[in-house]
């Protein structure tokens, strides 16, 4: 770079998500879109929640190459609503870069700011889940009025401004909301020595879902039993039991069968999708890059289903540059970033880093989740006796999902790995 030429200034893109189950209470949803506009409404949702699935096997496959053998949770509405915010402010080559590498569904940012407010605005009084976003701008800085105006009444952001020289108490504070947000699970998501005097926007989505199962699993029926991290290796985990009619699918293009567990009063469930073989994740997940989620979740039918699941909680963190440039959006963390629609000043922006952190717990009372979409060209049902239960034994690795309104997934992620965790044999009904 030349030395006249202005050093680009940073922005952060911070996300994170937590989940957490919702032990003794469930809480309801607010209503969705009226009738009036069901129609249009639901086009745009279906077409938003196609191109959020393809962004998330997108994410969750670059993941599973960073980090082979861990189990990874994250949100890819978390981390695609922030990097939309970021979106709003870009143009030229960044803008073009950022349309195709998120999936997004036009390149007018009013019409990216409407379709997150869809879901947004949805949740926007919910208690089981909450969706947070905030920007962080440095004192004596000021964001572009079309900017902030988006962000403000489309994405529910209100602006914050710091003192990103003053890089811990800024740090502090970015902290303190993102816990507050989160009912203090996710603590630290941004490190002070990543904020500097050159920092100058940190954009921070939070989202926090709890809640219970629609049929709990009874505590006496978790007993010790075998999860197989390979054809080789097992360990002795406490596996959840439970018989009750659930949406089944067996996906025989995809070697794997699938299961939805709803949530008590809400639209949202969690989808398991489990390989027929102990090693079979792999070629799943590969598979599931040529698939939608909707041809998953229409295969599903109802029948009576026992049900074998392990306990499970697992907390994932990912700075993200590396997974965004390998979709194609390198330009915003290079000196020729194009953010030129975020500050009234014409100092030069871009991205530093994207750091991304999430939790879950799986338990007997509830959970949060992750989900995964796959490849299939045709998905046939299999004919299944009334009078047999079918048998979903989760004793392998498998991926999962926590979907809104069956196709929309919030949370995503694969549990590949349990350690050894011995429970006290006690006498145990039959399923």
């Amino acid at each position: 770079m030349k030395p006249s030429t202005p050093h680009p200034r940073s922005i952060w893109i911070l996300t994170a998500c937590w989940l957490l189950p919702l032990l003794f209470l469930a809480l309801s949803l607010c209503p969705l879109v009226s009738s009036s506009d069901v129609t249009m409404a639901d086009a745009a949702n279906q077409e938003f929640a196609r191109r959020l699935a393809l962004f998330s096997i997108n994410v969750y496959g670059k993941l599973s190459e960073q980090k082979p053998g861990e189990n990874i949770v994250f949100s890819p509405f978390s981390i695609q609503t922030c990097a939309a915010m970021a979106r709003l402010g870009a143009e030229g080559e960044t803008a073009t870069q950022l349309d195709h590498g998120l999936g997004l569904a036009s390149n007018d940012a009013g019409q990216i700011a409407q379709s997150f407010h869809q879901v947004l605005a949805t949740y926007q009084d919910s208690q089981i889940l909450r969706i947070a976003n905030k920007i962080f701008v440095m004192e004596g800085y000021a964001l572009r009025q079309e900017f902030d105006e988006l962000l403000t009444k489309q994405f529910l952001s209100a602006a914050q401004a710091v003192d990103f020289a003053k890089n811990v108490q800024a740090a502090a504070t970015i902290n303190g909301w993102v816990e507050q947000r989160t009912n203090n699970l996710i603590k630290d998501l941004v490190p002070s020595s990543v904020l500097n005097a050159d920092s100058r926007l940190v954009l921070v989505n939070a989202i926090h879902f709890k809640g219970t199962w629609l049929h709990q699993f009874p505590k006496h029926a978790t007993r010790p039993d075998t999860f197989h991290l390979d054809d080789k290796r097992s360990v002795q985990v406490p596996m959840m039991g439970l018989k009750e009619r659930f949406r089944y699918a067996d996906l025989p293009a995809l070697d794997a069968t699938a299961l939805e567990l709803p949530y008590k009063d809400s639209d949202l469930s969690m989808l398991i999708v489990l390989p027929n073989s102990k090693t079979g994740l792999s070629a799943l997940e590969e598979k599931l890059r040529l698939t939608t989620l909707s041809q998953i979740t229409q295969a599903l039918h109802k029948t009576q289903v026992v049900v074998k699941l392990p306990k499970f909680k697992a907390e994932f963190q990912v700075e993200l540059t590396d997974v965004f440039r390998k979709l194609g959006m390198s330009r915003m963390f290079s000196d020729q970033a194009e953010f030129g629609k975020m500050l009234q000043s014409s100092e030069p922006l871009k991205v530093s880093a994207i750091i991304h952190k999430a939790f879950i717990d799986v338990n007997e009372e509830g959970t949060e989740a992750a989900a995964a979409t796959g490849v299939v060209v045709r998905l046939k049902r299999s004919v299944i006796s009334l009078d047999e239960p079918i048998e979903f034994l989760a004793d392998r690795p498998f991926t999962y999902a926590l979907l809104h309104q069956e196709d929309l997934p919030l949370f995503w992620g694969s549990v590949v790995q349990l350690e050894e965790n011995d429970i006290p044999s006690s006498e145990h009904d039959e399923l």
